[in-house]
């Protein structure tokens, strides 16, 4: 079963987004477009469901998660710690606007748009906290180091993976329009390629999560402020069409 699950995981996180994405729309009764304002919260709902499935698949593969995220106390160090964020930066922030600018002539504004401010208070701590358990875990963590393990094959334990850590973005939020989904996957697939291979070379979890968890909380705070002024919003969207 190792070798199923180490080429099937990576692909159900995208399906996991395109489900409960549209899920989400068929009850609250809103058209996919309405629907990617929540785009935060479904991410929130996918990463629970996304961490229970790896507790399960560890335990029947006789290890636990824990072992699976492998934290050493110590391990890492602040340099290496921001040297990450700075990365991430640099590779998110370029990817996204120089794609954006490619496909639509302008950066959309789609994934700060304005929630209740209830949701959006408490997402700026929950999206954070389980998207480093489950993304990282999943696509680093298991797939990378299964597949290795089962073909020995460097470069395919790396792009394989990878490939689809960037296109489970494209169905965040979940919206049928080829733009938005190759805009998304274009804007992650460079810095999801660089991050696979420093995790490769270091197989260090725990500083990467740290990272991945600032920068989402920096998008969860950027949620909270339009939520908190809508008319913040509608500048940044005037000033990015």
């Amino acid at each position: 079963m190792m070798k199923v699950y180490a080429f099937t995981l990576p692909l159900f996180r995208s399906i996991l987004f395109i489900i409960v994405g549209v899920l989400f729309a068929i009850v609250t009764n809103q058209s996919l477009e309405q629907a990617s304002q929540w785009w935060s919260i479904i991410c929130t709902v996918s990463n629970i469901i996304s961490i229970a499935v790896l507790m399960v698949i560890c335990k029947s593969e006789g290890t636990t998660y824990k072992e699976l995220i492998g934290y050493q106390r110590g391990q890492g160090n602040l340099k290496y710690t921001l040297f990450i964020v700075m990365v991430m930066l640099i590779l998110g922030m370029g990817g996204m606007y120089g794609f954006a600018f490619v496909i639509y002539g302008y950066v959309p504004v789609i994934m700060v748009q304005p929630i209740s401010v209830w949701f959006a208070l408490i997402n700026v701590i929950f999206l954070p906290l389980t998207v480093v358990f489950a993304e990282l875990p999943l696509y680093f963590g298991y797939a990378l180091n299964r597949i290795e393990k089962i073909t020995g094959n460097k470069i395919l334990s790396i792009v394989y993976p990878m490939f689809f850590y960037a296109l489970q973005h494209s169905f965040i939020p979940v919206l049928f329009d080829w733009k938005h989904i190759l805009f998304r996957f274009l804007s992650f697939f460079p810095l999801m390629f660089v991050l696979g291979i420093i995790y490769y070379k270091k197989r260090e979890l725990q500083p990467l999560m740290i990272g991945h968890a600032i920068l989402d909380f920096a998008t969860g705070a950027q949620i909270l402020m339009t939520s908190l002024s809508p008319a913040l919003f509608e500048i940044m969207k005037a000033m990015n069409t």
